[in-house]
């Protein structure tokens, strides 16, 4: 199972074990023209940045896009809901602890399962989503290659604070019965008072942790892997370079976008970015399976809509003194 452009390459490929990293990047970078090629696409992304922020090209245009993109709050919860809850069924259904190669016993894969389609049907979901939270970190704290599928514990996080949104069986449920035991509590939006910055926040690490968890260790740690998901898939006919130099650049290229998301670099941009990537790599690698990605998706559309928050590069570096002041 992929969930970037060749990420977890383990799952379709079975080389050795990768021995030596800094050897592998040493003799990257030292292959002709490697340097110039990095240099030249940092030069580029340094143009392209400081040049927007000096002219600020669209800036219109950009304003009522993000004026507009808030009324799209609303379908926030649905977003998360649907993204994590398919990825928490698919990982049931295949009996697995949230990555492929990590069985999981009849028990676990029921309790996926079962929170997953909590999710999906909007009903008990704070419940559903702490208690599917709580499976993924004591399985991190025995596995820590887990951190490649930050992108679940970002997403289940932002849904119990969000709550289940409308549509949902919970919201249905309140209208139905408004006196009935926690009815309030079950469909409040927290998001709306105490933790309004938290969300974007949860997001961004979730969803830049996983980018950058996927170019370091998908890509650095077990080169041998992913030189040989290179090979499998004849990315060289695609790209004349050679093996070696497409491996660096996705980890230059995934590793920088996660660093990005994480810091809130251009947070919508950086997320748009990345939903590109997801679907390069949903159309590049024909066993790729969808379900992998659904995650990853969501968060993206959720960055585009929020933006980076008040905790991010964005609102100290890009917004108006008068106007962060203003936010606050």
């Amino acid at each position: 199972m992929h969930r970037l452009l060749i990420a977890h390459v383990d799952y379709v490929t079975d080389p050795e074990s990768s021995p030596d990293p800094i050897g592998f990047l040493l003799e990257a970078f030292g292959r002709p023209g490697s340097l110039l090629l990095i240099g030249i696409g940092a030069l580029v992304v340094l143009v392209v940045i400081t040049s927007w922020a000096r002219w600020r090209p669209a800036e219109e245009a950009r304003t009522r896009f993000i004026e507009h993109i808030q009324g799209y709050r609303d379908y926030l919860p649905w977003i998360l809901r649907l993204s994590v809850g398919l990825v928490l069924i698919g990982s049931g259904l295949s009996r697995v602890r949230f990555l492929p190669t990590m069985e999981a016993d009849g028990l676990f894969a029921l309790l996926l399962t079962g929170t997953g389609f909590l999710l999906l049907l909007g009903l008990a979901v704070r419940p559903a989503a702490l208690v599917a939270l709580g499976a993924y970190v004591v399985t991190f704290i025995f596995n820590p290659e887990l951190v490649m599928m930050l992108d679940v514990a970002g997403a289940l996080a932002a849904a119990a604070i969000l709550g289940p949104g409308r549509p949902s069986l919970d919201d249905l449920l309140r209208a139905a019965f408004p006196r009935g035991p926690g009815a309030r509590a079950a469909t409040e939006n927290f998001a709306s008072s105490r933790y309004d910055d938290s969300v974007p926040l949860l997001v961004r690490l979730g969803l830049g942790g996983a980018f950058a968890a996927s170019g370091i260790l998908d890509k650095l740690l077990i080169y041998d892997q992913a030189l040989a998901a290179v090979d499998r898939y004849e990315l060289t006919s695609v790209v004349p370079v050679a093996p070696e130099l497409w491996v660096l650049g996705a980890v230059v290229i995934e590793t920088a976008l996660g660093a990005a998301i994480i810091l809130g670099v251009l947070t919508r941009f950086s997320a748009v970015v990345g939903f590109a990537v997801l679907t390069l790599a949903l159309f590049a690698l024909p066993d790729d399976p969808v379900i992998a990605h659904v995650g990853l998706f969501g968060l993206s559309s959720v960055l585009v809509i929020l933006g980076g928050g008040r905790w991010s590069l964005d609102r100290m570096l890009l917004v108006p003194t008068g106007e962060r002041l203003r936010a606050h």
